[in-house]
């Protein structure tokens, strides 16, 4: 193990990674770098609770979306070769993506503005369990599906993992080797990543690894389960102490050259005039007076972090195995404490809430149970359906906590208010709920069966003891929430809102949305 910090930072390192590292626990694994020198690195926890194996810096995961960087770093060298175009049409590499009516270019698909759904989020939308085996033929079988964009192809930004899977299949037409074994070839051998690979073979035996968990609401952890067999926007293994390697290359460039490397740092300017957060497979920030350049990524019960911290020459990784842990705040309080002398502090809240912004009925997904906050004088009550209440106890703006949880309110991505409930090492994400209440006869007219060509699925609505409930040959049956005007929420599908179509008062059908995936079109049968 190596260590070149001092006694100090390295017990306030390990005093912020303490949790992580219990008996019986998953955890992780920690590179630190300065000036691209491995100066502290440590294994947190257990690979495998089975076998009470530790984990170590060598220690093999999966990391999820910080594959990301690498798929855009082949989709580089080969624009740098002079063999991929990257303001060429999708189409003339993978001519199976349907026509849209507008341009798709490859460069859209990096920088995540193709207007492309998140095949992640259809899959899940077409009754797929997360711990099916998936395959990339079985994802791009999927897009290829699709008929409608999310949005005209540059005039937003967002996450769209889909346009990764393609740019892998782009590498393995244009190539002619698959992206593991291009990747091998001109990334991982040239820079001696030796425990590193796409893991295009759910049944291969890797040597090493790292198991995923998840708490248990009961206590102790559970598997959690990953069977992927598709690379490109996922499905990178590697350890901590390759990717130093990796973070080491954007300065010395040993493969790419300068020039690769200036194109991976550039970002994209949408059509508004507005340029985006991401580069190729690269988040930018500014933090505490500093830029942060990196990526998470999480899939299962893994989560990783691989960043750099510009322009102090700081790398931090920490890849876990761990579903509620979040590298990239952990990798954030570990710059803090080695950058303190330049850290800048961010100003303080100067306005705070009052409780009674907060008061409402909020739907959380992961129980399926409505939260009721209530005011009663000065202080907030929280009440789970058929559960005892809560007093809410003030800390600060607009934190609250119980004697077993945390509550944090706040607004989406839209404005609407949502509060975040943090028990059991667990986020729970809720969104308040309109007052008023629909009628047996106003819930009975949603009732029926729906189809969706793109999904090749069906949906039944019926109604159920008061409510309208969902059913699918794979999913369990899911009530329906009212959230506006012919607007659902589903009690156990974190994310997916329901808003049917009406045509002279008769309901014909609906669209099924999420955070990357609008309004799939389901018909009334």
């Amino acid at each position: 193990m190596t260590n070149k910090l001092n006694p100090n930072l390295v017990r306030q390192i390990d005093t912020i990674l303490a949790p992580y590292d219990r008996p019986a626990s998953p955890g992780c694994a920690l590179v630190i770098t300065q000036s691209n020198e491995i100066v502290y690195e440590r294994g947190y926890g257990y690979a495998q609770l089975e076998y009470d194996i530790p984990i170590t810096p060598d220690t093999v995961f999966h990391v999820a979306s910080v594959s990301k960087q690498f798929t855009a770093m082949a989709i580089a060298l080969l624009a740098a070769d002079g063999r991929i175009d990257l303001d060429a049409s999708v189409r003339q590499y993978v001519p199976e993506l349907a026509d849209f009516g507008h341009l798709i270019t490859v460069r859209h698909l990096v920088h995540h503005v193709s207007g492309l759904r998140d095949h992640w989020e259809l899959v899940r939308a077409a009754g797929w369990r997360m711990d099916d085996v998936i395959t990339t033929e079985h994802l791009l079988k999927m897009v290829f599906r699709q008929r409608e964009l999310n949005f005209e192809p540059g005039t937003e930004f967002l996450y769209c993992n889909s346009g990764y899977t393609l740019m892998a299949e782009i590498v393995r037409r244009v190539s002619g080797q698959t992206l593991r074994e291009f990747a091998q070839e001109r990334i991982f051998q040239p820079l001696g990543m030796t425990n590193t690979h796409f893991h295009d073979d759910h049944e291969e035996i890797v040597r090493n690894r790292a198991y995923s968990y998840k708490p248990d609401l009961a206590g102790g952890w559970k598997k959690s389960v990953l069977s992927y067999a598709n690379v490109g926007a996922t499905s990178l293994f590697t350890t901590a102490r390759d990717l130093s390697k990796w973070l080491a290359n954007f300065k010395h460039a040993k493969v790419g050259g300068r020039q690769v490397m200036d194109l991976m740092h550039q970002r994209y300017v949408l059509k508004n005039g507005e340029e985006i957060p991401y580069g190729f497979g690269l988040v930018f920030a500014e933090y505490m007076g500093w830029q942060e350049i990196g990526h998470t990524g999480a899939d299962a019960g893994f989560r990783s972090w691989c960043g750099r911290v510009e322009p102090y020459g700081l790398g931090v990784i920490i890849l876990a195995n761990y579903a509620t842990a979040v590298p990239r705040d952990l990798a954030r309080r570990v710059a803090e404490i080695i950058l303190a002398d330049v850290a800048v502090k961010p100003e303080p809240e100067s306005q705070e809430p009052t409780p009674a912004e907060y008061v409402g009925t909020y739907l959380v997904h992961l129980f399926g149970k409505k939260l009721a906050i209530r005011q009663d004088g000065e202080q907030l009550v929280a009440q789970f359906e058929g559960q005892d209440p809560q007093v809410l106890r003030h800390m600060e703006g607009a934190k609250y906590e119980t004697k077993q949880a945390r509550v944090t309110f706040g607004k989406d991505e839209n404005g609407h208010p949502q509060c975040t409930w943090e028990q059991w090492d667990i986020n729970m994400i809720s969104k308040r709920l309109p007052e008023e209440e629909l009628t047996l006869t106003e819930l009975a007219a949603y009732e029926g069966t729906y189809y969706s060509p793109e999904l090749d699925t069906t949906y039944t609505v019926e109604l159920r003891d008061k409510e309208l409930v969902v059913t699918h040959q794979r999913l369990s049956d899911t009530a329906l929430v009212p959230f506006g005007p012919d607007r659902f929420l589903q009690r156990t599908l974190p994310g997916f809102e329901l808003r049917f179509e009406r045509d002279g008062g008769e309901i014909r059908g609906f669209g099924i949305s999420s955070m990357r995936m609008r309004h799939v079109r389901f018909v009334k049968q």
